[in-house]
């Protein structure tokens, strides 16, 4: 026998495995750390002095700067018009011009300084509305992709690339019709600077009111019960700094220090000081032929969210020529222009703006930094310099788990997680810099980097500052396996028995489903087509997935069993998992609850722990039972952490990029490769920008006929670009709002007689509308006395005839509602309002503007609404438990309750409506869903 070790074990048994760990550390040696001794400065390559117009780089239109009178902007403008909408030669523009500034001169009105421009360029130059004077069109080696400017491919000795171990040629040499040399460049990479983009946006009229407040109080989100609303309740918004300089040690360590004694100093403290995070995506420019396009866009994080991602206001740096997708290196030269701009941007650079008046031009230090790289997880893996997300041993940036971990319990368990390290990834990233090709593939293996061009920045953090993107990874990801790979590939929708099967029951409830029109993307028979190509499809399916498997999976008790569905023989299945259907039904309620809770406007970091909670709760029942997931399923076990560092997802989702990417895709263009196709692309941006900047900078007094000229050339390049692009350009003018509240450009004249109008019921008490109307406008102005019409009290008449006018729709937050009343807005009349913290779903009969005549009162908007009433005998549902966090109401049909008026600002989101049938209670049911994203506040009960 053995004897005891002191802990209660034989002396022959092996201690845990961690205890051995422990005793072997103790009997072991203790190991010499060494520490690096001396550190130097690094800096980014400095890149060549652009030839950029430096009248054009102001971004302030030089017609303005130079004074030049209305009757001359307006030729200048005629001769654009011409060229653009009516096709004139350039010859024959500049020849009108021309004509037009002599009628101008014979009036005596023609200054003679500044002398007026004469040709059709200058005069575009003159307006501010060139891109060519702003795009470099940097040529690049096919091969590696370093780029060259114009003036560098010029003196050049050889076509050769002068880069190490690379046979590319730059450019090839042609004879022009004179009979000269001339060298025109095999590939060319569009860009412009960031610098300069910049410089545009912040001398815009209005910039200063369109930016938040960036001295707000720091580790807010430390209490959980904090609501975030923006990314400047991150924790990133207070990390980034300026006044720092990145040093490297001379065993390889890397650290951040002030410049100087004391220089360091928060981004967010300056006045303006910028937060920029970075998109960059592909897609494909050709229908006929693969062409991998990729535009690159900044977004400026302090601009309020309304114009945050205004088309208008998102800079595309540059696009990266196709056919094919850059790799990991040649990445590192088509985004080195832009880097080596942020170096400057974060020390600060003096630029033109408007005054807090729009009145003067005064000069200010604006700063600049990178928040994050906010891509696609391929893309996100390309330009942070990490490895992919199919890697073995490092798919995930953020932790150290494993491809195996994927399909184990421990790659759920956030508290199991072990983070990496930021300064030890740089470490290696630039051990990898210099390091021979098969010593960077070792170091990408065994840690997962590579260098990127954004490490040359002072501060730059590569693991917490790649930003997972909620939409490719939650919705074109996990929500896609879902139904592709669990419940499709699965053949969950059987098609036995016929017009009653299941899979015919899915398509049907899919088809029967009320949307709210704004939603654009609707999914359709799906029992059929299996396939969705967006995001936002995916996004909808999963909001009524919870009543759709219901529906489709129940038995004639209502209830759904927990078995597998009838399989043909001719059935091929090749899914692995279980097919019990109650038993997917659970986990998936618990997806469908994560991903309600971590897609929100606002959201506390305790909302998103529990969000965060459900999900790893659905990963592992799913484990159990028998799906193989994928590494999307680890990654999204990271979404508490981004929130809390970048905010509501909201704040840095995709969904506006990938619109942008679709803009872009409708551009016309030549079909040249050699990146003359995106240059046409960039050209399309960049003059859009261009033309509302002139816009912007008109004087308040400029003649309506002058802000035609430019709204026709709006047009005239809308049409010319099918529509993309410059359509949202000529919409830009957003409708009158108030309280988040617009309505129709139009409105009627005439006032309704309210005596006259009936619904077909009355209010609680057997009030008819009259009636409840003017208890309501009683409510909104008791100072006013108002008081029924030929009554005898005192008081302000409440004349039926004189005080209210019906309106077609309202916008709510940019989301359309209408009315029962009104045929062509029918398809919104369902909504859900607030009243306090409770939402409750109405169906509206009528809208209408309120106004008391001969007072100063502003008009009300109001709704005439039926609830949906709550019933003590609705069934009992499968998701009865969580039907708040779902957003699930359920109410018989047509149950409705009297008359209501409420102000139309109680409207609080869109709903979608399934009428079905329940079995056992022998009743028509409807079931609404909320397709609100802003929060979670309880629904009646």
């Amino acid at each position: 026998m053995g004897q005891n070790d002191g802990n209660g074990r034989d002396g022959n048994e092996q201690p845990p495995q961690g205890e051995r760990e422990h005793l072997r550390q103790q009997q072991d040696p203790p190991q010499r750390v060494f520490h690096d001794t001396k550190f130097h400065e690094i800096h980014i390559p400095e890149g060549p002095e652009l030839n950029i117009d430096d009248d054009s780089a102001s971004g302030i239109p030089p017609t303005f700067c130079l004074g030049e009178p209305a009757s001359v902007r307006m030729a200048y403008l005629q001769a654009v018009y011409n060229n653009v909408a009516n096709h004139m030669p350039v010859r024959a523009t500049t020849q009108s011009l021309n004509m037009t500034l002599d009628i101008i001169e014979a009036t005596g009105t023609l200054p003679d300084v500044p002398a007026p421009a004469r040709t059709l360029a200058t005069a575009k130059r003159r307006l501010g509305i060139d891109p060519d004077a702003l795009i470099i069109q940097y040529a690049i080696c096919p091969k590696c992709w370093k780029h060259h400017t114009p003036e560098q491919m010029g003196a050049l000795e050889s076509p050769k690339c002068a880069t190490l171990n690379c046979s590319g040629e730059i450019y090839e040499e042609f004879q022009d019709s004179s009979g000269n040399t001339k060298r025109r460049a095999i590939k060319i990479m569009p860009q412009v600077s960031l610098i300069h983009s910049l410089h545009c946006l912040v001398c815009r009229k209005g910039f200063r009111k369109l930016l938040l407040k960036t001295d707000t109080p720091e580790n807010r989100n430390d209490d959980d019960t904090f609501v975030m609303t923006d990314m400047h309740d991150g924790s990133i918004w207070h990390e980034l700094k300026t006044g720092i300089q990145r040093e490297v040690g001379n065993l390889g360590s890397v650290r951040d220090m002030p410049i100087t004694e004391g220089s360091e100093r928060k981004v967010t403290e300056n006045a303006f000081g910028l937060v920029l995070p970075v998109n960059l995506d592909w897609f494909g420019a050709f229908n006929g032929r693969p062409h991998s396009t990729g535009p690159w866009y900044i977004s400026i994080n302090n601009l309020k969210r309304n114009v945050r991602f205004l088309q208008t206001w998102i800079p595309c740096i540059g696009i990266t020529p196709g056919p094919t997708e850059p790799n990991g290196d040649q990445i590192l030269h088509i985004m080195e222009p832009m880097v080596q701009d942020c170096v400057l941007l974060k020390q600060g650079i003096e630029m033109e703006m408007y005054d807090e008046d729009d009145d003067k031009i005064v000069n200010k230090i604006v700063y600049a930094d990178v928040a994050c790289t906010n891509c696609d997880t391929p893309a996100a893996r390309k330009i942070g310099g990490h490895a992919g997300h199919s890697a073995d041993i490092n798919p995930c940036p953020w932790c150290w788990c494993t491809q195996l971990d994927v399909n184990k319990v421990a790659g759920y368990y956030r508290e199991g997680f072990v983070e990496r390290n930021d300064f030890d990834m740089l470490k290696q990233k630039f051990y990898a810099k210099d390091a021979p090709t098969q010593c960077q593939s070792t170091i990408l293996k065994n840690h997962g980097v590579r260098f990127s061009v954004f490490d040359w920045l002072p501060g730059w953090q590569p693991s917490k500052q790649t930003a997972l993107d909620f939409m490719h990874c939650m919705y074109l990801g996990i929500v896609a396996f879902l139904f592709t790979r669990i419940l499709f590939a699965a053949h969950m929708f059987s098609g036995a028995n016929g017009q009653d099967s299941s899979k015919q029951r899915f398509e049907d409830i899919i088809n029967r489903i009320q949307w709210p029109t704004h939603i654009t993307c609707l999914p359709k028979n799906l029992g059929k087509n299996q396939s969705l190509k967006k995001a936002d499809e995916w996004r909808c399916l999963l909001t009524v997935t919870p009543i759709v498997l219901w529906y489709a999976w129940r038995d004639a008790d209502d209830s759904i069993p927990d078995t597998e569905p009838a399989v043909s023989p001719n059935e091929n299945i090749t899914t692995p998992h279980s097919c019990k259907r109650l038993s997917l039904y659970s986990p998936i309620l618990f997806l469908c609850m994560s991903v309600r809770l971590l897609a929100t406007k606002q959201v506390s970091m305790a909302q998103a722990f529990t969000g965060q909670t459900y999900f790893a709760h659905y990963c592992v029942a799913m484990i159990g039972l028998g799906v193989i997931l994928t590494i999307n399923h680890h990654l999204a076990m990271h979404f508490a952490d981004m929130i809390k560092r970048f905010e509501p997802v909201y704040a840095w989702w995709l969904f506006a990029f990938e619109r942008f990417n679709g803009m872009l895709e409708k551009v016309k263009n030549n079909s040249h490769d050699g990146g003359r196709v995106e240059l046409t692309l960039l050209w399309n941006w960049v003059q859009s920008h261009l033309l509302y900047g002139y816009l912007q900078a008109l004087p308040a007094d400029a003649s309506d006929a002058e802000r035609n000229l430019v709204d026709l050339i709006i047009k005239a390049e809308a049409s010319k670009v099918k529509g993309s692009v410059m359509t949202e350009m000529a919409i830009f003018r957003s409708e009158v709002s108030d309280d988040r509240l617009s309505l129709p450009k139009r409105i009627s004249k005439s006032y309704i007689n309210l005596h006259s109008l009936s619904y077909g019921v009355l209010g609680p008490t057997g009030e008819n509308i009259y009636t409840l109307l003017l208890h309501h406008s009683q409510g909104i102005w008791p100072d006013l006395q108002l008081r029924r019409e030929l009554s005898g009290e005192e008081g302000l008449s409440f004349v039926g005839s004189r005080v209210a006018r019906r309106i077609s729709y309202v916008r709510k937050d940019g989301l359309r509602y209408g009315s029962k009343s009104n045929k062509r807005s029918q398809a919104d009349t369902f909504t859900f309002i607030e009243r306090g913290q409770v939402r409750v779903p109405v169906r509206i009969e009528d809208l209408l503007v309120i106004h008391i005549p001969d007072t100063n009162k502003k008009p009300h908007v109001c709704a005439v609404v039926h609830f949906l009433q709550s019933n003590p005998t609705l069934p009992q549902m499968p998701w009865e438990a969580y039907t708040t966090v779902l957003g699930i109401y359920v109410s018989y049909a047509e149950d409705l309750s009297p008359l209501a008026v409420i102000p139309a600002t109680d409207i609080d989101c869109p709903l979608a409506l399934i009428p079905v049938y329940h079995f056992m209670s022998q009743q028509d049911l409807w079931i609404s869903i909320s397709f609100d994203h802003a929060s979670t506040a309880f629904l009646l009960q």
